[in-house]
């Protein structure tokens, strides 16, 4: 039995509602001193990397159920332009006659549950990292190991070492220029199998080890995400040789 148009419309109109959280979290603000610390200017900064990963993998999935729907559109459309078109009972339609139309269903539901994940306090799974061979997001179960077992792609069935991804994770990590709080950090980090304490962080810049480089908009520290990551490896270092 084939999903009906109305069913695939609802879906796409809630991942179209997620795709608009993802780049809010994506491009939180955050307050940039200048002249030494006089005045405070406000600018969007890219300080959720999982937020902006997501967001793009949203972006490739809109366009490839807008092909699906043989619908017209330009390279440069943005992911609520592509989810906008699909939004409507035409497109929805040709969607709901095709073979994999339950794929189609199964692929666009994850996508939301990946996007609402970001938000919830007590999130069954955890994103580790994303798919070698075509970039789509792998996320598995909180309580998992992650040197556990191998992971199968859910966009292209490619099968990876769990670690293998993480690893390649934490190097993005430290190589992006992400940004965050102390909160935001810790669940960066966790991804990769990485364990900082939100407090942790506190005691580091209250010790001076560990120095802000900007503010978010409510006025909370941000720090580099590769400065949290390098300090950690000199402790474990360092902790290691005594």
């Amino acid at each position: 039995m084939q999903p009906d148009s109305t069913r695939i419309r609802d879906d796409i109109h809630d991942l179209r509602e997620q795709a608009e959280t993802l780049e809010e979290l994506a491009t939180r603000r955050i307050r940039i001193p200048h002249d030494g610390g006089r005045g405070m200017t406000s600018a969007p900064t890219p300080i959720n990397l999982t937020a902006a990963d997501l967001l793009d993998q949203t972006l490739a999935l809109a366009r490839m159920i807008a092909h699906a729907a043989r619908l017209r559109f330009g390279r440069s459309m943005s992911v609520h332009g592509l989810l906008k078109g699909l939004d409507r009972p035409e497109p929805c339609a040709a969607l709901a006659t095709r073979t994999d139309a339950w794929d189609i269903v199964r692929l666009v539901d994850d996508a939301a549950l990946r996007a609402r994940q970001l938000t919830d306090h007590e999130p069954s799974h955890r994103y580790v990292g994303v798919c070698e061979r075509c970039g789509y997001g792998v996320w598995i179960p909180e309580t998992q190991p992650i040197n556990e077992t191998d992971h199968r792609c859910v966009m292209c069935g490619h099968m990876s070492p769990i670690a293998q991804i993480a690893q390649a994770h934490e190097l993005r990590l430290l190589t992006s220029g992400a940004m965050g709080t102390a909160a935001d950090l810790c669940h960066l980090l966790r991804a990769c199998g990485i364990h900082v304490k939100r407090n942790t962080i506190t005691q580091w810049r209250k010790r001076k080890r560990l120095t802000p480089v900007s503010e978010d908009e409510h006025g909370n520290p941000v720090y580099a995400l590769a400065d949290v990551l390098l300090l950690r490896r000199a402790v474990d270092k360092r902790d290691c040789h005594r």
